[in-house]
């Protein structure tokens, strides 16, 4: 196992090696973001964990992912109405950010402990996690539209 690791780990860096400065600008790039989603979605659970208590555990996933779908509605939908170069502030706001603050493999975990204890529990869950979730990016995407106004 860890000799398969460590080729993995190896054929990898040869992908990310400084021949290309693009390629590492990037990578900087969405570094910096990951760093500030981190930080925001440790913020999240203690505030969560503070306003509700001890099952405040699951609830700050629940909020994450669905503010964090909500966020990348609003980022696809600024996308879609303009047609500049953004790929550097797309890798920031939605690798970034937005792809350490949402919290998908907080949510496995998370289901399968439900589906183990609580049945109930775990269909209310997976209803926030998935209906409301999409529908806030949907609902992030006509934000935009709507501010943007029509023919844009």
């Amino acid at each position: 196992m860890v000799i398969f690791i460590t080729f993995i780990a190896s054929e990898t860096m040869k992908i990310y090696r400084p021949t290309n400065p693009i390629m590492i600008t990037d990578i900087l790039i969405v570094a910096a973001g990951g760093a500030i989603g981190a930080v925001l979605r440790y913020l999240a659970g203690l505030g969560t964990v503070r306003i509700f208590g001890s099952s405040g555990i699951y609830t700050g996933t629940v909020i994450v992912n669905i503010t964090g779908c909500f966020f990348a509605g609003l980022v696809l939908g600024w996308v879609s109405t303009h047609s500049s170069d953004i790929s550097g502030p797309m890798l920031f706001l939605t690798t970034g950010i937005l792809g350490a603050y949402t919290t998908f493999s907080t949510f496995a975990l998370e289901s399968l402990k439900l589906i183990r204890y609580s049945g109930n529990k775990f269909i209310r869950y997976m209803f926030l996690q998935a209906v409301i979730a999409v529908a806030s990016v949907g609902f992030g995407c006509l934000i935009v539209y709507w501010i943007s106004g029509p023919g844009t």
